[in-house]
């Protein structure tokens, strides 16, 4: 199990690649990708992708998807296809699997037939993931724009550190607390993605097909779940466990002075906490 973060050092990446290259199979997610990711013109990416590599240049890392080289024929997509991932949030039933259903096109996920009125989820999901979002368009410009500020980068590396480690790893209980639509969303982009791994695997252990050293390579928010499957359902137990730094922050290099560490610190922190205690049981 490789959990990952999706922006980072080029360092951190090189690192996790060398370990991608060397297994029997890579089982990577992607929603709707097929045999990769989207092709996208030189430069440039869609959508959530786009907002990802906005942040990334803010703080002076990379995007995942501009670092981990796919084009290897060990590694294999083991995830929703697009179709069954609107489909999920608007309640409308259709096959989980890998399909090619939602085929993207040049970076853009391909139009969906769908019966009845779409649901209003999976309509901005749609556009968010097209690239088709004000929002996302105005974010993106602004990360780029503040981002030429060393200051701001520290200030957006150091709350990026302070929220994942307070989270821990669990992001269940914040979705929880921002409402039943949250909730839903997370619920779909966790739980039932991960089951199409767990699906995957279970096929390649029965059929037996020979791979001696699997890797399931997905963001790091996933591995709860998936490692609680990997123990239920085939009885396999953790041996142990290997940290790469994936980005840090020097306080002092960024132009950071004390007091402005210990606010971000301290408003994060509580700000966590508030709606952790608001999540319902």
């Amino acid at each position: 199990m490789i959990g990952v973060s999706h922006i980072g050092d080029l360092s951190f990446y090189k690192s996790v690649q060398q370990r991608l290259d060397a297994a029997d199979l890579v089982l990577f997610e992607g929603v709707g990708w097929g045999d990769g990711p989207p092709k996208a013109k030189p430069g440039k990416t869609a959508g959530v992708g786009e907002l990802q590599d906005s942040l990334a240049n803010s703080m002076g890392l990379v995007f995942q998807l501009r670092a981990i080289r796919y084009d290897r024929p060990h590694f294999r997509n083991s995830d929703m296809s697009l179709r069954a991932f609107t489909d999920s949030l608007s309640g409308n039933k259709s096959k989980l699997g890998n399909n090619a259903d939602g085929e993207v096109v040049s970076g853009k996920p391909g139009k969906v037939a769908r019966k009845g009125k779409d649901d209003l989820a999976a309509q901005e999901m749609m556009r968010a993931l097209s690239g088709d979002s004000i929002v996302f368009s105005f974010v993106s410009g602004a990360l780029n724009i503040f981002g030429k500020s060393p200051k701001f980068r520290g200030l957006m590396k150091l709350a990026m550190v302070e929220t994942l480690g307070s989270l821990g790893g669990d992001v269940s209980t914040l979705a929880k607390a921002a409402g039943p639509g949250m909730e839903k969303f997370m619920r779909i982009a966790l739980e039932k993605r991960n089951a199409i791994v767990i699906k995957d695997l279970e096929k390649i252990l029965k059929d037996k097909e020979g791979y001696g050293d699997v890797v399931v390579f997905y963001g790091a928010a996933h591995m709860l779940d998936i490692e609680r499957q990997l123990s239920e359902k085939f009885g396999f137990a953790s041996v142990g466990e290997k940290w790469l730094p994936a980005f840090g922050v020097n306080p002092k290099e960024a132009g950071l002075s004390t007091l402005e560490v210990n606010l971000v610190r301290n408003m994060i922190r509580t700000q966590i906490g508030r709606l952790k205690k608001r999540a319902p049981d």
